[in-house]
């Protein structure tokens, strides 16, 4: 069974997940064309197709991966499970990203409307009581949970990361918010897209991914059906105020790495020190042992912190990133010259970038379709 897959076998398994998901929409809208019916507001093909897209997700994923002899605990991050912990900290990841991408993907709304952009963002239903609330959180927040995170960080994260860790994390997101077609969530699809390979590298696993997944579309289906006052007051704070955006865009870039560096502290408890004599280190601090008291967390994390502008602290963190992600770097040029290959980068990515164009297209047909 392989436990490594190439990058561009993960832009395969994406491209081919997409097809299969095109042309099960394509059947609905044929098999639906003269249904005009509704359930709660929202078309019944809407409600199916919800469905049927993340069935196709997983679907695509298992038999691809079983054709290709995938180990699935080591490839889809299977392999452990992650501590309490860890998850008690996704619902918080899921806000700080919200608070971090919201204002951006509003500043991106008002421009797409200044330039005459009239596209419909995600359809949602009336909720007009509890029952259909909770349908919808099983249809568009546990089963995207499951399906794009199969997808999109067990199967094409894990094949872009095999180049370098940032890599994986920027082109997968790419990827994602490219994948859902839609230019008036692209910004916060991305950002969420980082955000979550960046949960998987650290807990080497999917399961704190797909809750933080699951937390995202909750809070946004939540706020829809029971407090719209909220959208009624950023709306009335105004697209453009500068002031608040910027306030939450640098406080939830901020408690972004503060849980993230929680989440790999959390990870490594009892085994991510080492003392030798009298001094212990990790990878960020080293610093004398006190017998009478406990290491300062705060000081930790500051120290961290600040060796994020540091070219020696960045390379620390690919370092620490890439070992959490328990991947082999197959794809890197060093890993091919030690192997005595000499393949250009191009080449070896051509199937990537063969995907980004194409969803690229894809999302430009939808942009030019709410322009004109």
């Amino acid at each position: 069974m392989r436990r490594t897959i190439q990058a561009a076998e993960g832009a395969s398994v994406y491209m081919l997940a997409v097809c299969v998901g095109s042309v099960i929409s394509l059947f609905l809208s044929l098999a639906f064309s003269r249904v005009s019916a509704d359930f709660d507001g929202m078309s019944v093909f809407s409600w199916v197709a919800y469905a049927l897209m993340q069935a196709a997700f997983i679907a695509t994923v298992l038999l691809f991966g079983r054709l290709r002899k995938w180990d699935f605990k080591q490839v889809v991050r299977f392999k452990k499970p992650v501590n309490m912990w860890q998850l008690a900290l996704t619902p918080l990841i899921a806000i700080a990203a919200v608070l971090a991408f919201l204002p951006l993907a509003n500043l991106w709304s008002a421009f797409l409307g200044v330039i005459g952009f009239s596209g419909a963002g995600a359809a949602m239903p009336h909720f007009s009581n509890a029952g259909v609330y909770m349908l919808s959180l099983l249809i568009m927040a546990v089963l995207p949970a499951v399906g794009e995170e199969m997808l999109m960080r067990g199967g094409v994260f894990s094949g872009l990361s095999t180049k370098n860790v940032w890599f994986g994390t920027l082109i997968s997101a790419l990827l994602f918010s490219l994948m859902h077609a839609n230019p008036l969530q692209t910004v916060h699809q991305f950002g969420l897209g980082v955000v979550l390979a960046l949960t998987v590298a650290l807990t080497g696993s999917i399961f704190a991914a797909s809750l933080v997944h699951f937390f995202n579309n909750f809070i946004s289906i939540t706020v829809t059906a029971y407090m719209p006052e909220v959208d009624a007051l950023y709306v009335r704070l105004g697209a453009f105020n500068w002031l608040t955006g910027t306030a939450s865009t640098i406080f939830g870039l901020f408690m972004l790495i503060v849980l993230f560096y929680a989440l790999y502290r959390l990870g490594e408890r009892g085994r991510s020190s080492k003392i030798v004599g009298r001094i212990d280190y990790d990878e960020f601090s080293i610093y004398s042992v006190d017998e009478r008291r406990k290491n300062n967390v705060f000081a930790d994390f500051f120290k961290f912190f600040a060796s994020l502008f540091t070219k020696a602290g960045l390379r620390r963190v690919t370092s620490e990133l890439t070992r959490r992600n328990d991947i082999q770097l197959v794809n890197s040029k060093a890993y091919l010259e030690s192997m005595g290959q000499n393949i250009p980068a191009g080449k070896l990515l051509l199937g990537v970038w063969i995907a980004i164009g194409l969803m690229t297209v894809y999302w430009l047909y939808s942009f030019i379709l709410g322009l004109i």
